[in-house]
């Protein structure tokens, strides 16, 4: 799950602090079911065809220039189909254009003054928002396989966000644009941001392992139900210092992010009113989560 449980959660809460009125006084009559379902697209990944491949993008796969940049495919959709072809676009993922069409839908909620579709769409483009803020989203070696580091997926976003979030300075960040016209085609400058952030994700792994040895670079913990073979405390907490804040600077660009495509699609559509009732979160998804939990 892009940045893990906790993380999630935690971006779409603070984020909407950072929205300007009258959006902020809405969300935060619906934090409560907002934060609930942050996780919604990750879930979807299990049981709807399609969803995977919204949460990422190899590019890596679209080769490197003479200068040895990353290339970047067509912001386009329909140039990038006419490119590469759909079915390989959707194999490298297709992150980046599916934050445009979750960014209109939300845009199309407003205007419809649809509760409903402006809560779901508001969390469902929080969620890519996020996920594409993660280095190994933006990669083909996601989780270390191509080079002998297995793991390091949940390492960077789920361990090392648990252990630290807590410490993270998330809420008095700069002040942000509120809203920006072309916000939706500058999400690929964050995709390039990430990967060009993925060097010292994978050297602060190598390095951290060959100073505290694979011996004590591993333990077991419980996870719901699960036991699992996951990176020490004492490994994740020197492969952290390694990073030098890299972690807590992509989460706060996430929820710098999120703020400004929330308010920027309600300025789009007009600046319509907002619907005031609160929305109360199932209990038998409450139900359900408690078990998987």
């Amino acid at each position: 799950m892009g940045w893990g449980f906790a993380a999630h959660r935690k971006i779409v809460d603070v984020a909407i602090h950072h929205v300007p009125e009258p959006l902020h006084s809405f969300l935060k009559l619906n934090r409560e079911w907002l934060v609930e379902h942050a996780l919604d697209a990750d879930l979807r990944k299990h049981s709807v065809i399609g969803e995977a491949e919204k949460h990422y993008i190899d590019l890596d796969e679209f080769g490197a220039s003479d200068s040895l940049s990353i290339c970047m495919p067509p912001p386009n959709w329909k140039d990038a189909v006419a490119t590469f072809g759909e079915a390989e676009l959707r194999e490298r993922g297709i992150g980046p254009w599916n934050v445009k069409w979750q960014f209109k839908n939300l845009i199309d909620a407003f205007e419809a003054q649809d509760k409903n579709r402006i809560l779901r769409s508001t969390v469902d483009l929080a969620h890519y928002l996020a996920d594409l803020h993660v280095p190994l989203h933006t990669s083909k070696n996601y989780d270390g396989a191509l080079t002998g580091q297995i793991g390091i997926h949940a390492l960077w976003e789920t361990q090392v966000p648990e252990s630290k979030m807590d410490e993270f300075s998330l809420v008095n960040l700069e002040t942000v644009q509120h809203w920006n016209p072309q916000c939706a085609n500058s999400i690929w400058q964050v995709v390039k941001e990430s990967h060009m952030c993925l060097d010292i994700v994978f050297k602060a792994e190598k390095e951290a392992m060959n100073e505290i040895g694979e011996n004590q670079a591993f333990s077991f913990c419980t996870r719901g139900r699960v036991r699992q073979k996951m990176r020490s405390d004492a490994f994740v907490e020197l492969y952290y210092d390694k990073l030098k804040g890299q972690v807590e600077q992509r989460m706060a660009k996430s929820i710098q992010a999120c703020s400004i495509y929330w308010y920027s699609a309600w300025v789009m559509a007009g600046q319509p009113p907002l619907p005031g009732k609160k929305t109360e979160i199932s209990r038998v998804r409450a139900m359900i989560e408690w078990i998987i939990k």
